[in-house]
């Protein structure tokens, strides 16, 4: 059910981002009004074994800050040299990090370009010093796999995918337009997008016209969701009351007639979302109760479950991101494939973005491909073999509840102008989230980088 908190802060966020006209961006019932269409699960219309499809997008984690020194994967073993800040000649090196989070660094569009270097892929840890970023050594450590357990069990159990871009070269949002729409209108920062960006249909769209059930599922406070933004879906009352918090999720779950489409959005609850200063162990065990409720429902044995990081937070990694029909896209973060029908182990180097995901979608429901950047984009067939004998569900105990969060956003949850004082280097006024920010530094201690004078 939507509280009126959600009606309230979407009013606020419609009039920021159109400079003050009153549309009820998502302005929704607390439940689906009367005469809506009848939306189904779609299975009787599906095409290959996947009756359900999740897509469960983490917040700002690179590929190679997360299974960087995964052995097979390309960049394995790290390293590389980085100047710690502009001019300098003392570098530092890839290391561990031995905490469960690092301090936020600088991800917007212009930081990231920075960081890019014209294919040098050099300037991230002196981006982040030259943006006030605490410990900005950070930006070239990795996470071990005890940390993020889960997630590397996820990976030898099922599939990792270790070219996978996002969309969008910059921060949360432009991601997030793109993850549901294969493109963001050409909008790629976190200020207000110009009026009429949005003017383009999304998979959620393509389903409800095709009288196929989905549903969108948020953490936390919903400040500035995705689906809110994109007006087909915000004015839309029928189509609005399926943005739902996460705790319906065991229902939709067990419900004769599930969705085929589930979108899982905790960009907003810094608890569980994994945007830094996030603790990642606490994040990567929450994903693991998502995924277990999943697996463990009457609808697990027909479901894949796409797990994948909105963009890639200011850390580096050493794969130049492709050139693409649309310009380009963002740095390389994870994807794990889980499903039934994935081998144990799988490691896909095919060169994929959120756009490739979206397809599967429409070729699965026999659907028209969204659009141009949609149709190009490569199969997913390597990740599946309906053929073989299915994969044994890995459910991973966790003590994470579904609502575990405290509801106060991150940083990248209102795409506002930046410059407000006591923002740290991502974007979003502090007026809109919970300023968590120590005079001190707790992570100087996160790992041993190695430094070069």
């Amino acid at each position: 059910m939507i509280g009126p908190s959600r009606a309230v802060v979407a009013v606020v966020l419609a009039a920021l981002l159109t400079g003050g006209t009153a549309i009820a961006l998502g302005l929704r019932s607390p439940a689906e009004p009367s005469g809506c269409p009848s939306l189904s699960s779609g299975a009787g219309s599906a095409r290959s074994p996947v009756q359900h499809v999740f897509f469960l997008i983490k917040e700002n984690h690179a590929f190679e800050n997360y299974f960087g020194d995964r052995p097979g994967v390309l960049g394995y073993p790290p390293q590389g040299v980085f100047p710690v800040a502009f001019g300098s000649s003392s570098t530092v090196s890839p290391f561990e990090l031995h905490a469960s989070g690092t301090p936020d660094l600088p991800h917007s569009n212009a930081a990231e370009v920075v960081d890019e270097d014209a294919g040098r892929l050099d300037d991230f840890v002196a981006e982040a010093n030259a943006a006030g970023a605490l410990a900005p050594e950070d930006a070239v450590g990795f996470y071990a796999p005890s940390t993020i357990a889960p997630y590397t069990a996820y990976a030898n159990h099922y599939a990792l995918a270790d070219r996978f871009f996002t969309g969008v070269l910059g921060p949360t949002l432009p991601n997030r337009v793109f993850d549901l729409s294969g493109t963001s209108g050409g909008w790629t920062s976190g200020s207000p997008p110009p009026s009429g960006t949005f003017d383009f249909p999304t998979i959620l769209d393509q389903l409800s016209a095709n009288g196929i059930a989905w549903d969108y599922d948020y953490a936390g406070i919903p400040v500035n969701l995705a689906p809110d933004l994109v007006p087909s879906i915000a004015v839309n009352p029928c189509e609005s009351a399926r943005v739902v918090p996460v705790t319906e999720l065991p229902g939709q779950l067990n419900s004769t007639d599930a969705p085929a489409v589930t979108f899982l959005d905790p960009s907003n609850d810094p608890t569980v979302s994994e945007h830094p200063d996030d603790n990642v162990t606490v994040g990567a065990e929450w994903s693991a109760t998502v995924i277990d409720d999943i697996l463990g429902s009457p609808i697990g044995p027909s479901s894949v479950i796409f797990v994948f990081f909105d963009e890639g937070g200011g850390f580096w990694d050493p794969v130049l991101p492709p050139v693409t029909t649309s310009g380009g896209d963002g740095f390389r973060v994870p994807l794990l494939v889980i499903s039934p029908w994935t081998t144990p182990g799988t490691l896909v180097n095919t060169t994929l973005d959120p756009a490739a995901l979206l397809r599967f979608v429409d070729q699965n429901w026999g659907l028209p491909f969204l659009n141009p950047r949609v149709a190009s984009a490569p199969s997913l067939e390597p990740f599946f073999d309906y053929g073989a004998p299915r994969t044994s569900p890995l459910l991973i105990p966790s003590n994470v509840s579904l609502g575990a969060g405290t509801g106060a956003p991150d940083d990248d949850a209102s795409p506002l102008p930046t410059g407000t004082a006591g923002v740290p280097p991502g974007e979003g006024p502090a007026s809109l989230y919970l300023t968590r920010w120590p005079s001190a530094n707790p992570w100087r201690d996160a790992g041993s980088p190695s430094t070069t004078p």
